[in-house]
């Protein structure tokens, strides 16, 4: 269905003068509007900045459900808001549900609504996604059921056009050349996403486990070199929700790790010292003993480093995407012994 731009009817209704309450009678109406468009200049009405067409206006006041239609258009005009979004692309995502809020849970409301808002929600996707704001990207996405099937596909097509771009950016990025991939993909970094993620239309739910896939191993792959950058990514992975079990299983444990390892750290810090306070301790304990020898040898000693690279890998099974744990709890029991 072709994009319908809104202009509300009930501006030109004021500006006639026609009463849009009880006393709204359609056929007195129509002749008015005749007459109103019979004198216009150029056969349009202009009002506030907006312009109203004598086809658009009839084709509206003919539609054999308008007196349905009308109570609609009333309900828009009392909530500014929702009026600027449809009419002027504005979107304010701190009031904007609420806005929508006297029409949730109306079929008809639904299908009346859908051809006007795509274009909006269409432009103001856009907008944000080249922004990088993917938190307001994510309350705009809570009104995405006002859309019906044959407006989805348009409405999204900039969301969908961003999730393929940043997959395929995702797949390229590796240890060797991330500091100049990175500000390519600071929004997935910098940026709190997890909300766009789990507002993400049922259409995006296999790109959406794909990126998180590529996300949770390029975390893997930087977590030594780029220790915040891994933590800050897996911050927002692990308040995902609907994310299949083993999937969420591995973001999980590798959470504990990136999170748990400044304890470690510290402790590998003072090892050394600890170990020299015992070999001192064990010199001054033996100092009266008979040696073969003057020279002490300290042992050869390998620090425990813990690493996790490669912890992960991707496997597809009929055609779903998933994540072996299998190496990171291998890891996770030798750190404990």
């Amino acid at each position: 269905m072709a994009n319908k731009q809104y202009i509300s009817i009930i501006r030109l209704f004021n500006y006639c003068d026609i009463s849009t309450g009880n006393d709204f009678y359609l056929s007195r109406v129509r002749k008015q509007l005749q007459a109103e468009f019979g004198i216009a200049q150029g056969g349009f009405i202009e009002v506030d900045g907006y312009t109203y067409t004598r086809q658009d206006v009839f084709e509206e006041i003919e539609h054999p459900d308008f007196p349905g239609r009308l109570s609609f258009h009333k309900q828009i005009w009392s909530v500014p808001e929702l009026l600027q979004l449809l009419e002027n692309n504005t979107y304010n995502a701190a009031t904007i549900r609420d806005g929508f809020r006297p029409f949730w849970n109306n079929g008809e409301f639904d299908k009346f609504l859908s051809p006007y808002i795509v274009g909006p929600f269409n432009y103001v996707s856009r907008t944000l996604l080249a922004g990088g704001d993917l938190a307001e990207m994510g309350e705009l996405l809570r009104i995405e059921e006002l859309l019906q099937a044959p407006e989805r596909e348009e409405a999204f097509r900039p969301l969908r056009i961003f999730l393929d771009e940043n997959l395929r950016l995702l797949r390229n990025t590796n240890l060797e050349n991330y500091k100049m991939m990175r500000p390519k993909i600071s929004w997935w970094i910098d940026t709190d996403w997890h909300g766009m993620f789990n507002n993400l239309p049922d259409e995006f739910y296999d790109i959406k486990n794909e990126l998180i896939v590529q996300l949770v191993n390029l975390g893997v792959a930087i977590q030594k070199k780029y220790r915040n950058d891994c933590r800050q990514m897996s911050e927002q992975l692990v308040t995902l929700e609907d994310t299949p079990e083993n999937l969420r299983g591995t973001i999980v444990s590798n959470h504990s790790v990136y999170t748990g390892s400044s304890n470690s750290s510290n402790f590998r810090g003072y090892w050394w010292v600890v170990w020299i306070i015992i070999m001192v301790i064990r010199a001054l304990a033996s100092g009266g003993c008979e040696h073969t020898t003057n020279e002490y040898k300290a042992p050869q000693t390998q620090m425990n480093i813990y690493q996790t690279e490669s912890l992960t890998r991707q496997v597809k099974d009929s055609g779903k995407v998933s994540i072996d744990s299998s190496t990171l709890q291998n890891l996770h029991r030798q750190e404990l012994h």
